[in-house]
């Protein structure tokens, strides 16, 4: 077992990729079958009930994992699982709060962490303690969380993750029971080149907390690799379940693969990925207690416990 470390933000960074479809609504039972004409106005209408303004999607709890498959590069010959937990709140008018425990399996090893979005502070959790995030970074890493009508959404926004400009050609599925509650079963494929507009955004903070250097991810996705990488998605697409009554979402799968050419498996460095999750929300609407690390650690010890965690990485 190696050291507890921080995988907060590449975590919520997959998981966000779990939400990246639309979905529709339909008054009638569904066997399974994408039969709902695509981009319909009923589609289009639940992916904005979902992921648009919906102060019912103020509180619940997060749990989800991902799979990871990566071919062609020996530090990955396992594949990489992230897994993710933890409550979401929004009171009073308030910004969301959020305390998101998140584990990866990385070569045989395991690590992981909080992420904590808490009063106007954002904090890395390990064990008891809190280490806070600077204010310059932390204020990009907050902004989406100011003025949130849709707190779920807010939560996931604030690394850039914003589903209904990733839904393509959603389509209704049919209506489903998840968990008991009635929902509303929806499909869509993904825009490629969006999503890999986010995740350029996002990996630049990633860059300023230090985890592309402690993990060996790209300090940046430049236009190249994101052209490269939109143009070696052979597909991608996605289900969501979203609450029947309240249109708050309650599950999301996803399933994502990309083979490069010869030509962009040299800007990319890998063969092949696929990446498979889940996401579940459960306790919506039920009021979550979120709470900070008992004791807090200044940014500086943090950065101590990254370079020990770089070295046990390597």
């Amino acid at each position: 077992m190696r050291p507890k470390a921080i995988f907060g933000v590449i975590a919520l960074l997959l998981v966000a990729a779990l939400v990246a479809c639309g979905g529709g609504s339909s008054d009638d039972a569904s066997s399974g079958e994408k039969t709902g004409a695509p981009n319909s106005a009923d589609a289009k209408k639940l992916l904005q009930q979902t992921f648009g303004p919906n102060p019912k999607a103020s509180s619940g709890k997060l749990s989800g994992s991902v799979e990871i498959d990566v071919k062609g590069v020996p530090r990955y010959r396992q594949p990489i699982e992230v897994t993710i937990s933890g409550p979401f709140n929004q009171s009073g008018g308030g910004a969301p709060e959020a305390n998101l425990s998140v584990g990866l399996g990385l070569r045989d090893g395991a690590i992981g962490g909080e992420l904590v979005l808490v009063d106007d502070e954002v904090l890395i959790g390990l064990g008891t303690t809190g280490y806070r995030v600077p204010d310059d970074i932390a204020a990009t890493i907050r902004r989406p969380l100011a003025n949130s009508d849709n707190a779920l959404t807010s939560v996931l926004a604030v690394f850039g993750v914003a589903p209904q400009r990733w839904a393509k050609n959603p389509r209704i599925v049919g209506n489903e029971k998840i968990a008991g509650e009635d929902t509303i079963h929806g499909t869509a494929q993904i825009d490629a080149q969006r999503f890999f507009l986010d995740v350029a955004r996002l990996t630049k903070i990633l860059t300023k907390l230090r985890i592309t250097e402690v993990t060996g991810l790209p300090r940046e996705v430049d236009r190249k690799a994101r052209v490269a990488l939109a143009r070696s998605v052979t597909s991608a697409s996605g289900d969501v379940w979203t609450g029947a009554e309240d249109k708050v979402l309650r599950k999301a799968t996803f399933d994502m693969k990309l083979k490069p050419s010869g030509k962009d498996r040299r800007t990319l460095g890998f063969s092949s990925m696929t990446i498979d999750g889940e996401l579940n929300v459960t306790d919506v609407g039920s009021a979550q207690k979120i709470e900070a690390p008992a004791n807090r650690g200044s940014y500086d010890a943090l950065q101590i416990t990254l370079d020990a965690l770089a070295e046990s990485v390597k």
